[in-house]
């Protein structure tokens, strides 16, 4: 086991994981990926802090070690080619894209072949949303990166010997028009279901949520996140931290994909990475 790793390849610096599948492993995951302190907002749109739940990019956020992108998109006709999908934060458009989202993972997997990375688009909004262009644009950007979903439960290994390059597993709402050879079912959201979040109400939300089993079966995404009614999403490291750290608890062994804002402040890929460890010497024993 290689104990010398950057969070930008955690994953291949780690190949004991290899014999665990995309939902048996646990993942750090980017809240809101597409709305970031260095977008550009709109002048009428609520102060940058109110919408910014990550630091940078996504290539930023991948480097940091997020391997599941929480995507929140919506659908202007007026805009041309991949710019016709703009992010959004509760219907608060940015200047990010699904163009930038493509690039960012092309660049990112370039440089590292052998990362997996599970892309959540967990709203799809907007009046007459094209999911045909949405399907058509997906498959000509990213077709040889996507992991088809006849392979989903396959062990990193198994995917591996299958494809270099297949390496993008994509979720999102069932619908005719997308592929569903290509698009696994949305992925389950374990979320407190408020707005405004202190860090009491989530920790006893979390509790109540980790005394739960979830199957192996099927990707699901557990929100660990603050909101401030005055100052927007919270970096809640210390928090993250102490809850997660597997030297404390079994929480990150129980978790399929753990949601987080602003994921360079905490050491959520390291706890990841360790329950990865603990999970993959169970399944060998």
């Amino acid at each position: 086991m290689n104990t010398q790793y950057s969070n930008h390849q955690w994953m291949t610096a780690t190949p004991a994981i290899d014999t665990l599948s995309l939902f048996e492993l646990t993942l750090p995951g980017t809240h809101n990926a597409g709305s970031d302190w260095k977008a550009s907002y709109p002048l009428l749109s609520p102060p940058r802090h109110w919408l910014a739940c990550q630091h940078d990019t996504f290539y930023s956020q991948l480097r940091h070690g997020s391997r599941a992108l929480d995507i929140r998109l919506t659908y202007d006709s007026g805009k041309q080619g991949l710019g016709k999908f703009p992010m959004h934060h509760n219907g608060w458009q940015n200047s990010r894209t699904l163009g930038n989202l493509v690039t960012d993972l092309d660049r990112f997997l370039n440089e590292n072949p052998d990362e997996f990375i599970i892309v959540d688009f967990h709203k799809l909004d907007g009046n007459a949303f094209d999911f045909e262009f949405l399907n058509k644009m997906m498959i000509h950007s990213l077709g040889d990166r996507l992991i088809p979903t006849k392979n989903r439960n396959l062990s990193l290994e198994q995917l591996k010997r299958i494809s270099p390059v297949q390496r993008i597993l994509v979720g999102a709402r069932s619908h005719y028009e997308l592929n569903s050879s290509f698009f696994i079912s949305q992925i389950q959201h374990e979320w407190i279901g408020e707005t405004v979040v202190g860090t009491n109400a989530l920790q006893e939300f979390l509790t109540n949520v980790l005394q739960t089993t979830h199957g192996t079966w099927s990707p699901w995404s557990l929100s660990a996140t603050s909101y401030a009614a005055l100052g927007g999403p919270v970096d809640i490291h210390t928090e993250l931290d102490a809850w997660f750290d597997p030297a404390k608890s079994d929480w990150a062994q129980k978790c399929n994909i753990i949601n987080v804002d602003f994921i360079e402040e905490s050491r959520i890929v390291d706890f990841c990475r360790t329950a990865n460890l603990i999970k993959a010497r169970q399944r060998n024993a």
